[in-house]
């Protein structure tokens, strides 16, 4: 509800109690600027008591410093001439140390002409030293900071920003932040983009390349943090540290680690770990630790040696290791010679696949694997032969499983290892499919078999049991190959059991 007042005089003598007891200090003058009134609070502000600060010039007394005595006459003029003003200043004290301030005035106008003034002083020594020391310290920073507004225009530019990015101040205050920090077409967009998210967040981190005034690249790690206002967002923070030479050694470090890369697919040292189209892959950068992984149509293959078991109970550990050592070459010579990538090799058995990382078509996939497959058998069978002519009672031969679907392929593993691997249900089918062949047998899916039908001679086999599925699953046992002659010389005649 408003104040009502009986007459004028007890009006006045409200606002003059408001005055004596405001934390602000408030100065009434005439239109010379002599003052008329001077509460506690200006005593308190200025040293000077009302006796000693009534009818005095208000300039001889807060503005008789050298250092604030012109800007304080400016001051002056504009109120005179009827202007509102606001500003954070300095002024004296009586003992002629100089205070920071902050000044609301206003002329008083009677008739439409200045009859006088009032000027509100709030001490803000406390804030400006607050400013100033953060002001100080963005100075002195060897990390270049700057603060832009909500619009993206820089409000401040330190000396850091101005040796990193090539333009001074004065050049960069008012300019648009990624106009100066990104002008090549090549990061502006990103800088656009991450001038977006940087509101969106209370902290933003990048590492991302911008451009100096010559519009030469630098790599910088880029912080921004939001200055807030009243719970708002007003502007932000930017702070850029030059990593161009982290940059560059990590470059310097990448291309080396390339050349020595290639240099081990060269020499096949590389071809010793990892299968040939992985390491290829890795050296040409198509595969890649967090690569996602892929979902893929491929042919698998897995093959077991049979009779390998009763083989090591008649040699020494050192002569069995020679004769894995040299079936496993010539497994793996078989499964490249018609384009296989090596999964895995489980004891004796060695799981294949065709079709990733380097795609091919399915029927040839199929074709490439059953091709693979006579061959190792062939490889195994000349290796007994060779074992057996040195004396070593080799009783060898292999089984083949054979399975075309989807599945999952890709670089799978820890931080400490990881390997090129593909899995799913049909690499199940195919484990199962040599599983239940007989020795030197080369069984495979359905799908496997329609793929190349028109190619081989194949018999129908017992369905089998495999886990995970919903229904027994197809057996094929390929006889003969019709392309490129001869037959598998593989067993031709009765069911192969599931076991």
């Amino acid at each position: 509800m408003a104040e009502t007042f009986p007459d004028l005089d007890t009006q006045r003598r409200y606002y003059e109690a408001l005055i004596e007891v405001s934390p602000t200090a408030i100065v009434t003058g005439d239109e010379h600027l002599h003052v008329t009134s001077w509460n506690p609070a200006a005593e308190r502000l200025f040293g000077y008591t009302r006796d000693e600060a009534l009818g005095r010039d208000i300039n001889d007394l807060v503005a008789r410093s050298d250092e604030v005595r012109e800007e304080a006459l400016d001051v002056d003029r504009e109120l005179q001439a009827g202007g509102v003003l606001q500003r954070v200043t300095r002024r004296t004290r009586k003992d002629g140390t100089l205070v920071d301030v902050a000044i609301r005035a206003a002329p008083i106008v009677i008739d439409g002409r200045v009859a006088g003034f009032y000027a509100f002083f709030d001490d803000v020594t406390d804030l400006v030293r607050q400013r100033r020391y953060y002001e100080s310290l963005l100075e002195i920073s060897p990390v270049a900071v700057i603060m832009v507004a909500r619009d993206q225009t820089v409000t401040s530019w330190n000396p850091a920003a101005e040796k990193l990015f090539g333009y001074s101040s004065g050049e960069a205050i008012g300019q648009q932040i990624d106009d100066l920090v990104a002008n090549r077409p090549e990061v502006h967009e990103e800088a656009l983009r991450y001038s977006a998210e940087a509101w969106q967040t209370p902290f933003f981190r990048r590492l991302a390349r911008r451009t100096q005034k010559d519009g030469t690249l630098i790599d910088v790690e880029i912080s921004a943090v939001p200055v807030m206002h009243q719970g708002e967002a007003i502007g932000y923070y930017i702070i850029y540290h030059d990593i161009s030479e982290l940059a560059e050694a990590r470059r310097r470090l990448e291309a080396r680690i390339d050349e020595q890369m290639a240099e081990l697919v060269r020499s096949g040292e590389l071809a010793r770990f990892l299968p040939r189209q992985v390491a290829e892959g890795l050296l040409a950068g198509q595969l890649a630790p967090e690569q996602a992984l892929e979902r893929r149509r491929i042919t698998v293959l897995f093959a077991d040696m049979v009779g390998f078991t009763d083989l090591s109970e008649s040699l020494e550990p050192e002569e069995l290791s020679e004769v894995l050592n040299g079936y496993l070459r010539e497994m793996t010579a078989a499964v490249l010679a018609h384009g296989g990538t090596l999964d895995n090799f489980i004891g004796d058995g060695i799981m294949a696949v065709f079709g990733a990382p380097d795609p091919m078509p399915e029927s040839e996939q199929a074709w490439a694997a059953l091709r693979a497959a006579v061959e190792m058998r062939s490889r195994c069978r000349e290796l007994a032969a060779r074992l057996r002519a040195t004396g070593i009672p080799a009783d060898l031969d292999i089984r083949v499983g054979l399975n075309t679907g989807h599945c999952t392929v890709g670089v799978f593993g820890s931080e400490v290892m990881r390997a090129y691997k593909a899995v799913g249900f049909a690499v199940n089918v195919a484990a199962r499919l040599q599983a239940a062949g007989e020795p030197g047998s080369i069984l495979c899916g359905f799908r496997t078999y329609a793929l190349m039908k028109d190619r081989v001679r194949a018999v129908p086999r017992e369905p089998l049991t495999v886990k995970g599925a919903s229904r027994p699953v197809e057996a094929w046992e390929i006889v003969d190959l019709l392309e490129d002659g001869g037959g598998t010389g593989g067993p031709s005649e009765g069911p192969v059991r599931a076991r």
